[in-house]
Parts: structure tokens; sequence; C-alpha cells
């Protein structure tokens, strides 16, 4: 994800990271103690700590916004439990979706369909 941050901004576009509810939280679906180690906020304070934890501990360069406690952005986008979008023009253009089978995302066909929309961009390495 960084790497895709590095590449883009500022020169082609801006990038992202809107944290949103915990999609596996240790007191509603835990699913092990390394995926399952904070409960659900109940407070946009403490969804804001659990972000900045995220932010720190997974070294996120990109800037992080925080959705609210109605979780407006979640459910206008759908965007659980993680999706990658690209808005232009207000407008939304692009929903990756992750494989069905393994859930993942391939960065590489995100920064190939950035390349393709932006054909006069030149990734910065």
């Amino acid at each position: 994800m960084n790497a895709l941050f590095r590449s883009y901004t500022p020169k082609v576009m801006q990038l992202l990271v809107i944290y949103i509810a915990e999609a596996h939280a240790r007191d509603q679906w835990p699913v092990g103690k390394t995926i399952s180690c904070v409960d659900q906020p109940t407070t946009l304070e403490q969804r804001l700590e659990n972000a900045r934890q995220c932010k720190e501990n997974f070294n996120f360069e990109v800037l992080m916004l925080v959705d609210n406690m109605e979780n407006t952005f979640h459910n206008t986008y759908g965007s659980w439990p993680f999706r990658f979008y690209v808005m232009y023009q207000g407008k939304l253009v692009f929903k990756a979706e992750p494989d069905p089978e393994t859930f993942c995302y391939n960065m590489k066909d995100l920064d190939t369909w950035i390349t393709n929309f932006c054909p006069s961009s030149d990734p910065v390495a």
C-alpha cells in the first residue's frame, strides 16, 4: 500500500484510508488473537485510537480518515471489511473487489487500473 501511495501521490492522485468499524472485533466476531485484537469501539475517541494504532502498527504512510460512529462511509459504499475505491470529479468510477476465493486484493491490479485510467501519469517507483 505504501509503495502504491508513493507511486502516485501527490503527482497523480490523492490516496487515503478510511478506518471503519472493526470487521472482527474480539467482542463481536472474533477470529483469533492476532486478528481480533480490539473490541468494537463505542465512542469516536475509541475509534480514533484504534485507527491511530492501526496506522502505527502497519506503518501506513497514507492519510487516514475515520468513519463516524453512524458508519456513514461504510453504509454508503459497502466497504466491509475493506475495499478500494476511485473517486473522480465527485463520482465513484472504480470499486475493486477481492478475489472471491482468497478474499485478497492484488495491488498490481489496482496499480494497472490507475495507470490505464491516468495514462499520462508516470508513477514514481
